[in-house]
C-alpha cells in the first residue's frame, strides 16, 4: 500500500500491533468494532505504517480519551479514506449546540473550500462516544495544490476564525509534500514546517509545490 499521508483513515484486515498489553486490547476492541484508524507520522520503515485511535473509557467517560498508538503492516491496509468533510461534522450530534460549525460549513461551501476535519471532532462524529470538550478546537485540513490555494484557503480560515468566535487549528496539505499548519504558512516567513508521513523539515516556501 502506497500513497498514505497524515490523517487518512485506514481500515486494517487485522488488528494493529501495540507497545502494551492494553494497548493491544484496546487496539484489538477498536478493530473488532469496524473502525477506522488514523495515519500519523511514522519512523520511515516502509514495512511498517505508524497509526493511531482515540479510545475513551467506558467506566469513566468524563476522562479525556487516551491516544493509543499502534503500527501495521502495510499489507494488511484494505481501504483509505480522506477525514470526513466539515459539513459531515456539522451534522452530528454533538454540533447542534455549537452553532459556528454549521455556519462555517456552509461559508465552506460558498467558497468552494473542500474542509476535511480530524481530532476529536472526527472521533466524536465516527463514534458516537465523549470525545469534544468545552475547550476543544476544531482541526481542519484542506487539500491545496499551490500558493495560490493556500493564500485563499488561509484567508478564508483566518476571516471565518475571526467572524465566528470558533478556534480553528489545522494544516494545509500539500500532495506529495506533506502538511503545513495554515498558521505558520499565512505568516509568510521564508521557510515553513512540514510534516510528512516519514519526515519532518523545514522547507522554503517557494518548493510548496506537488
Amino acid at each position: 500500500m502506497t500513497g498514505l499521508r497524515r490523517h487518512a483513515l485506514v481500515r486494517l484486515s487485522q488488528a494493529p500491533q501495540a507497545g502494551t498489553d492494553t494497548d493491544r486490547l484496546l487496539a484489538e476492541r477498536w478493530q473488532a468494532a469496524g473502525r477506522p484508524f488514523v495515519v500519523a507520522r511514522g519512523s520511515g520503515d516502509p514495512d511498517t505504517v505508524a497509526l493511531g485511535f482515540c479510545a475513551v473509557d467506558a467506566r469513566h467517560p468524563e476522562l479525556r480519551p487516551r491516544r493509543v498508538a499502534v503500527r501495521t503492516d502495510p499489507r494488511h491496509v484494505i481501504d483509505v479514506a480522506r477525514p470526513p468533510a466539515l459539513d459531515e461534522i456539522a451534522r452530528c450530534p454533538a454540533a447542534h449546540a455549537v452553532a459556528p460549525l454549521a455556519r462555517l460549513a456552509a461559508a465552506a461551501v460558498e467558497e468552494a473550500i473542500d474542509i476535511r476535519v480530524y481530532g476529536s471532532w472526527m472521533w466524536q462524529a465516527l463514534t458516537g462516544e465523549a470525545h469534544v470538550r468545552d475547550t476543544s478546537d476544531l482541526d481542519v485540513l484542506v487539500d491545496v495544490s499551490g500558493k495560490e490555494q493556500a493564500d485563499r484557503a488561509t484567508g478564508f480560515l483566518a476571516r471565518q476564525e475571526a467572524a465566528l468566535g470558533l478556534t480553528l487549528d489545522g494544516e494545509l496539505s500539500f500532495a506529495g509534500l506533506g502538511e503545513v499548519h495554515w498558521r505558520d504558512y499565512r505568516q509568510g516567513k521564508a521557510e515553513v514546517l512540514v510534516k510528512a508521513i516519514d519526515s519532518m523539515c523545514l522547507m522554503p516556501r517557494a518548493e510548496l509545490r506537488p
